[in-house]
């Protein structure tokens, strides 16, 4: 079989790789192992020719350079990378002989080429559904509701309407898959709810790298907290100030390790310069596996005050590092961690109870029951499942149209 995928992400200079980039890459990887040609467009071809060294990645850069790290500058880059990846992409499809059209991430970038692929080839689409937005399924997705959903997210007007007309851009390209391969039961039924046929629908999941996480060691704890995404206000990023400040004023010598870079990476080093405690956030930016997953063994708990999640990679990650969680109380969290004895849930947006119940885990001294308990539910998730699952989703898409077309 031979996958074409339309691997869109932004440079390294706007943001940190993410779940949706490492999860195309680890599972790239064991396709590739099998024996499965991938044809891959990235716009960084490093990232893919380092991990996946057979795969077949032609680089695709965008036309005009654009160097500014705001959301602005980074719609700009969506913009013209897609009117370039219009014109090019239809020549390696057919140059390629594929099979299939993959868009590995729901991304308007990723889903907008794919999908032109799709009616200039009539080879079927797939696509890795990861998050649509929404806190709530039972909340009917119309421009009306997506722009609330944004502007309680902390975003400006102008940002807010673009984000909310992107999404219902993104939802229809989505309804026009002939499959959505979901990493959750909650995007499944959010995707169910907002008119896509279940019979499209199958839920795949995410997995955990025990044996590269298990490479790395901490001498000892250096950090009471680490986050580690994307710098975002719609990651929490900004609350976290407000939280490690409620922490300091009960424990003056905790420590908060900030991994990550994104658009609002200016905006968050503003916030904890202006905040009292300052010289007890340390904000990394980005950085290699090798040293994350070091940094995060060096830490006590992970918070993660994300407002919008498909599944939570980096908490995955942070229980496989062996350490207690402290998360927002949102669907798709709740639905893959809640059975976690280390993962705690407060509610969007309760500053004081996220520093309250972080507080409680510190005071307990000895982690190491915590960490046995991460590490042990960390490992249900396998990278080698989920792959499996995924390609035989896309075979029998594959063989599905093949038999219709013949």
């Amino acid at each position: 079989m031979r996958i074409f995928a339309v691997f869109f992400h932004p440079t390294a200079h706007f943001t940190a790789v993410g779940g949706a980039e490492k999860r195309f890459i680890r599972v790239s990887k064991i396709w590739g192992i099998n024996r499965v040609s991938i044809t891959v467009v990235d716009p960084d071809p490093t990232l893919m020719s380092t991990n996946c060294p057979g795969c077949n990645v032609t680089a695709m850069p965008g036309p005009l350079p654009f160097m500014g790290k705001g959301l602005f500058s980074i719609y700009l880059e969506w913009f013209f990378w897609i009117v370039k990846a219009f014109f090019l992409c239809p020549t390696l499809v057919k140059r390629g002989d594929c099979n299939v059209i993959l868009a590995p991430n729901n991304t308007l970038p990723n889903l907008a080429i794919a999908y032109w692929l799709h009616l200039a080839s009539g080879l079927p689409l797939s696509v890795i559904v990861h998050h649509m937005d929404f806190p709530n399924v039972d909340i009917e997705a119309n421009f009306a509701s997506a722009y609330r959903v944004y502007r309680k997210a902390h975003f400006s007007v102008f940002v807010a309407f673009a984000k909310a007309l992107t999404f219902l851009l993104i939802l229809a390209l989505v309804k026009r898959s002939d499959i959505c391969i979901s990493v959750s039961n909650y995007t499944a039924s959010f995707l169910l709810k907002n008119g896509v046929s279940s019979q499209k629908i199958l839920v795949s999941g995410n997995g955990v790298d025990f044996e590269m996480i298990d490479r790395f060691e901490a001498p000892r704890k250096l950090y009471d907290g680490i986050f580690v995404g994307r710098i975002a206000r719609d990651k929490g990023v900004f609350d976290l100030v407000k939280i490690w400040g409620q922490i300091v004023s009960a424990r003056p010598e905790s420590r908060l390790m900030i991994v990550g870079s994104g658009p609002d990476s200016l905006k968050l080093r503003q916030l904890t310069e202006e905040s009292d405690v300052s010289s007890k956030i340390i904000l990394r930016g980005s950085c290699e596996d090798s040293e994350l997953y070091t940094l995060m063994k060096a830490s006590r708990t992970f918070l993660f005050p994300s407002m919008f999640e498909g599944w939570g990679l980096a908490v995955g990650e942070a229980l496989a590092c062996g350490l207690p969680v402290v998360c927002y109380d949102i669907p798709a969290l709740r639905e893959i961690f809640g059975e976690c004895k280390s993962t705690s849930f407060v509610p969007i947006g309760d500053i004081q109870r996220f520093a309250e119940t972080t507080e409680k885990i510190l005071e307990k001294g000895d982690l190491g029951a915590l960490e046995r308990i991460s590490r042990e539910y960390a490992k249900r998730f396998n990278w080698e499942k989920v792959a499996s699952d995924d390609l035989q989703t896309i075979r029998t898409l594959v063989h599905r149209h093949t038999r219709l077309k013949g």
